[in-house]
């Protein structure tokens, strides 16, 4: 599967815009800098960012449906490795648990956990 991180994106207040990012250290409570939230990382399609434009934190250049594939899975993108725990009831994308944290970058490789 070939997916990559399109963009990084923090949102330090709930009524702020977020900033977009190079590169982002993923801590065990999510993105530094991010407002604390119920689900550390909110991953999102590109297709979906770009239609409706959730606060997700990392967005990846796959098809929606192959992300919403991995609810369950152990994936790995850039120093970061991460559970895929639900799909959002009220937007596009995924969450995820950190159970390794680390930095992610633009265009970082998004692998599966039997990927390597």
């Amino acid at each position: 599967m070939d997916a990559k991180v399109s963009s990084l994106h923090i949102y330090p207040d709930s009524d702020s815009p977020g900033q977009e990012l190079d590169e982002v250290e993923i801590t065990s409570s999510g993105p530094e800098g991010n407002r604390s939230k119920k689900h550390a990382v909110h991953l999102v399609s590109v297709d979906a960012y770009v239609a409706s434009y959730p606060k997700a934190n990392v967005v990846i250049d796959v098809d929606t449906s192959t992300l919403d594939g991995m609810v369950g899975r152990v994936v790995r993108v850039g120093e970061c490795t991460l559970t895929v725990t639900q799909k959002p009831s009220q937007c596009a994308g995924v969450y995820a648990e950190v159970l390794e944290p680390g930095t992610v970058r633009v265009n970082d490789l998004l692998l599966l956990g039997d990927e390597g």
